[in-house]
């Protein structure tokens, strides 16, 4: 299992990110590719594409006559492209934001406050944890796929997904990339591998955007299409029927006649014929008692029907949600659906009734369960919360539950409390944040209680800049013996190296690279240069450290005063 975002250091990608997006650069409506001197060698469908979306301004270019193909692009970017191409609602003048990390006064992401705000508004991301966005975070292509899946309104059906075969993907986004590339939104590499974990590139992200633009398009298109289609044949309907008692009325008999009466060889009165109604909608279960998480489907015998549907107890019209994948059912709900189809007339409603069971086990109970047999099925963030523990996110839930089944390895300390529960939650999160600050600059520096919450020890005011100076030396490295192979997971270090994270580790492994001395290309590559083991007998650090490992590397400062 894996963290489903981790921070990554921007640096110069900053100033590029305030110019692509700034608002004082020249607007991309103005440009087309043959601006751009990287994009002159690209085939005319791929022009194509990118011209789109730069003349609709949604990319500039990164400098005067580059594009910045293959730069790296972070999470706020990401936010203002996401919220232009599913078109979502944007308060512009917004200058607060719910995440503690976003600021209108910053230089490099002030601009995104809105741009974030609507896509989280939207579902498409809450962040990397508790009030947490990371703005200037760097975008993975797990992560990508993910956000473009929810954009398009398709999450459930993702989870519903088979995951990919693949071990460059992280558990969680395995659903998410197999329904990625069912919808061409993105593809493989050249080796036949996704390579979840590298770091996405605004080639990428044009192409990925590009494509969920159509198909988002595509299906408004179509909603509006069958919209129009049910108006006009509700108006047909009503004017057949004004006809019919306009006839009613002209064939009424008076009761004393006084012209000739017709006889029997008169021609008989032409009935308009019976239109038929599409088959009322069933749902798989049907109803009754249900346990939470439980996914309801929605079918009509009639095909090609499109089906609607509430959960708020309203008659379903057109103008309702269409079923477009499963519904899940968290709590007591009431499911109203008709069916539709056009030249027919709409199905009765059908109305299915679900009650939640209520489990005689607590969730406390349930996440003990998980983590010792190691199946989180129906286990999410909204069961560490019934259980009273706070901090989980969808984004963060699968990285700790990964913690919560190994924390203990290779022994088994379960049950474990409350209490024992939410101390490795933050340990978690807080052991995050200081390999993110440490590896990429993000974030703010850890304090006294910022080690403490993570459950390390030895760290005083008195010793807090010596042991973050030290901490620095050793995730940076100051020289030693050279990486392993790119090609190895774990690669061997001849000077003291370590081996690659494990992808399921919160904060991402090294799958695939050494570490360092790997291609900064490879997935989970090292950094160029050759080897970086820090200035001591431990283990470099990096951004996959476990809690042992900076502790050691704590002890090790510690003993050298």
């Amino acid at each position: 299992m894996g963290n489903k975002v981790a921070g990554f250091l921007m640096g110069v990608l900053l100033c590029v990110g305030s110019v692509i997006y700034s608002a004082d650069s020249v607007t991309a409506a103005e440009k087309t590719s043959a601006d751009f001197l990287d994009l002159k060698d690209l085939d005319a469908a791929t022009k194509a594409k990118f011209d789109e979306l730069i003349s609709a301004g949604i990319f500039d270019g990164v400098g005067e006559g580059t594009f910045g193909l293959k730069d790296e692009m972070n999470r706020a970017q990401f936010a203002k492209v996401a919220a232009l191409i599913f078109n979502l609602k944007v308060d512009k003048d917004l200058k607060t934001s719910s995440f503690s990390d976003v600021n209108a006064d910053d230089p490099a992401n002030g601009y995104a406050v809105p741009f974030i705000e609507a896509v989280k508004a939207a579902g498409i991301t809450d962040g990397v944890a508790d009030g947490v966005y990371d703005p200037a975070g760097k975008v993975t292509k797990e992560q990508l796929a993910t956000f473009l899946i929810r954009g398009l309104g398709k999450d459930a059906d993702a989870r519903a997904t088979p995951g990919v075969d693949d071990h460059t993907v992280s558990e969680w986004a395995k659903g998410y990339v197999a329904k990625a590339l069912e919808l061409k939104l993105m593809s493989n590499g050249a080796d036949g591998k996704f390579g979840g974990q590298s770091h996405a590139t605004r080639d990428l992200l044009v192409l990925g955007a590009y494509e969920a633009q159509q198909q988002y398009t595509e299906a408004k298109r179509q909603e509006e299409e069958q919209k129009k289609k049910e108006e006009e044949e509700k108006k047909k309907e009503e004017e057949l029927k004004k006809q019919e008692e306009e006839k009613k009325q002209q064939q009424t008999v008076p009761s004393s006649p006084s012209g000739p009466q017709p006889d029997s060889s008169s021609p008989p009165v032409i009935q308009p014929p019976v239109q038929s109604t599409v088959a009322t909608p069933t749902a798989s279960p049907s109803g009754g008692e249900v346990t939470s998480g439980t996914q309801v489907t929605l079918t009509s015998a009639t095909a090609t029907a499109a089906v609607y549907y509430t959960l708020d107890g309203s008659e379903p019209t057109t103008s309702s949600t269409m079923y477009v994948g499963p519904i899940t059912i968290t709590n007591n709900t009431t499911i109203k659906a008709i069916a539709v189809k056009s030249g027919l007339k709409n199905s009765s409603v059908a109305s299915f009734v679900y009650t939640v069971t209520v489990s005689s086990k607590s969730s406390l109970d349930l996440i003990n369960e998980a983590a010792a047999s190691g199946d989180w099925t129906g286990i999410d963030e909204s069961t560490f919360a019934d259980a009273g523990i706070t901090g989980v996110t969808s984004e963060n839930v699968y990285g700790i539950q990964g913690i919560l089944q190994d924390y203990d390895y290779p022994s088994s300390a379960l049950p474990k409390t409350l209490n024992e529960i939410q101390t490795i939650v933050t340990e978690t999160i807080k052991i995050n944040a200081i390999n993110n600050y440490f590896a990429y600059g993000t974030g703010n520096e850890p304090d006294k209680q910022t080690f403490e919450n993570a459950g390390l020890k030895g760290v005083t005011d008195q010793n807090l800049a010596g042991i973050i100076s030290y901490l620095q030396s050793k995730y940076l490295g100051a020289g030693g013996g050279s990486g392993g192979g790119a090609g190895d997971i774990g690669g061997g270090y001849p000077g003291g190296g370590f081996p690659g994270g494990d992808p399921g580790d919160i904060g991402g492994g090294f799958p695939g690279g050494g570490f360092p001395g790997g291609d900064p290309g490879d997935i989970g590559g090292g950094f160029p240069g050759g080897g970086s083991p820090g200035g001591g007998s431990s283990a470099p650090l990096y951004s996959g450290s476990s809690k042992q490992d900076i502790q050691a590397a704590i002890d090790e400062y510690l003993d050298s005063l």
